[in-house]
């Protein structure tokens, strides 16, 4: 009786025991994935949105004998892109950036220093299903660089071309459609026309030199309608 009993209380152990390793089991096989690896549906055929704002600074020269670092130091920039978001990869838009630097010189106290930047770029996201969205945007435009010295009437604006402009960011999805991460980027640029003086006449850069001004910040994205598409995934039967 005694041994019956035993082979029946070692039987119902192992069965309840049997049952939490099963079920330890099942378990970690339904443990959910990571904030950061949690796959996201990307945006499609979507109006795209983006912000940024961070640190600017000028490197190079203007011209032959004048130096961007003369009249210009560290700044801060902001941007504002409409683009047009085609295809979870691909994006198109137009992009434009304001900026203010610390003047340099002599008469740096009262001199105002600023840029600006209006052009077109394209984005490839190279992780748009992923929380985590490298993001690379190519464009070149218009750029234009303003100081306002004591004693002149009216500021000294060069223009002149971006000839390429390059950014990276790390898009770090908040959702389907909102993304905040750090960028860092720059472009290259030629000044080819400067006004100056009360008649504001403009007057052609000579030896005019390629310089470049480079950016470091955060950057916000944000899909509005359009389509949010999920990752297909095509599986091959062998």
């Amino acid at each position: 009786m005694k041994a019956t009993t035993g082979v029946v209380v070692a039987a119902g152990a192992l069965v309840v025991l049997s049952g939490r390793v099963a079920s330890a089991q099942g378990f970690e096989g339904d443990v959910p994935p990571s904030y950061l690896s949690s796959p996201l549906r990307a945006p499609g055929n979507a109006l795209e949105l983006g912000v940024s704002a961070g640190y600017a600074q000028g490197f190079g020269d203007i011209a032959g004998g004048r130096s961007l670092r003369d009249v210009s130091g560290a700044g801060t920039a902001v941007a504002v892109k409409l683009g047009y978001r085609a295809t979870p990869k691909l994006g198109l838009g137009l992009t434009s950036s304001y900026e203010e630097y610390m003047a340099t010189g002599p008469e740096r106290q009262r001199t105002d220093v600023r840029g600006m930047t209006v052009g077109v770029e394209t984005r490839f996201h190279l992780a748009p299903f992923e929380r985590v969205d490298p993001v690379i945007s190519l464009g070149s435009g218009y750029r234009a660089f303003a100081t306002d010295a004591p004693g002149q009437r009216r500021d000294t604006i060069t223009h002149g071309v971006e000839l390429a402009r390059l950014n990276a960011t790390i898009d770090v999805r908040m959702s389907d459609s909102v993304a905040l991460g750090p960028s860092i980027g720059g472009g290259l640029n030629v000044f080819l026309v400067e006004s100056a003086g009360a008649s504001g006449r403009a007057r052609e850069v000579r030896d005019s030199r390629v310089n470049s001004f480079v950016f470091a910040g955060l950057e916000g994205r944000f899909d509005v309608g359009g389509q949010r598409v999920r990752e297909v995934v095509v599986v091959r039967r062998r």
